[in-house]
């Protein structure tokens, strides 16, 4: 019989979740609001997280960071699995044919988080990084991961990915309708999560994880590309290569 979680680590994963998320520093009433919790138990947590070394406290205006300390529970994962070692050469060698940043991504709860990136050798390329997090909802890969997914697994996504929209203000229809565009075997992101960067991504099956692979350029590059004949083969044979 499985148990409950023990709340407090709970609570206190929750925040180190919402910083990772965060685009700077926030204070107790934000981690308060951003996680549901009352600010007297977000204030135990933060003190308790600064004492362990996790989070830094700034000195002017007392809000929160994550420290590098945090790197020490997700960098093992990474390098530990057994698709990361042997997808960066056939990563790096999609980059180099393509002239886009190519990413490997798995799916973090409502975002794709990036396990290994190769970047192009020219300087106008976007730039990813490994440990990056982008919303299911705008990415190429985080829709090509839900159009792959099998029910009823991809119906108990959808509705998350739905209610986080809602509950952020965020329109639902743009999402839904992304998800019904006809079927192919890559699915094309353009203006989705950056008005100036689009995406095509593929979903694929190794070692019992469903991956995502993506070709991440700026939006003018891709329409002067003929997607569909030229990178989608490209992808889908690096994903072949990668498939169990």
């Amino acid at each position: 019989m499985v148990g409950q979680p023990i709340t407090a680590l709970a609570r206190g994963l929750k925040v180190l979740e919402v910083l990772s998320r965060a685009n700077g520093a926030m204070g107790n009433g934000q981690l308060a609001r951003a996680t549901g919790l009352p600010p007297s138990t977000v204030s135990r947590l933060t003190d308790s997280l600064v004492q362990l070394g996790y989070l830094r406290q700034s000195q002017e205006s007392g809000a929160y960071v994550l420290t590098p300390k945090n790197l020490r529970l997700g960098y093992p994962v990474l390098a530990n699995l057994p698709i990361a070692g042997r997808a960066q050469k056939a990563i790096d060698a999609l980059a180099d044919e393509t002239g886009m940043t190519t990413a490997l991504a798995v799916r973090d709860d409502l975002h794709v988080a990036f396990l290994v990136v190769s970047r192009p050798r020219r300087a106008r390329a976007v730039p990813l990084s490994v440990g990056g997090r982008l919303p299911i909802s705008v990415s190429a890969a985080g829709i090509a991961f839900l159009r792959s997914m099998t029910e009823p697994m991809k119906g108990r996504a959808t509705t998350a990915v739905r209610k986080d929209l809602t509950q952020r203000g965020q329109p639902v229809e743009d999402f839904d309708r992304r998800l019904t565009e006809p079927e192919s075997r890559a699915y094309v992101s353009l203006r989705s999560w950056h008005s100036d960067v689009g995406g095509v991504a593929t979903a694929f099956h190794a070692g019992g994880e469903l991956y995502a692979l993506s070709l991440v350029a700026y939006t003018e590059e891709l329409q002067r590309t003929d997607i569909d004949g030229s990178l989608v083969p490209l992808l889908l044979e690096t994903t072949d290569e990668l498939a169990d």
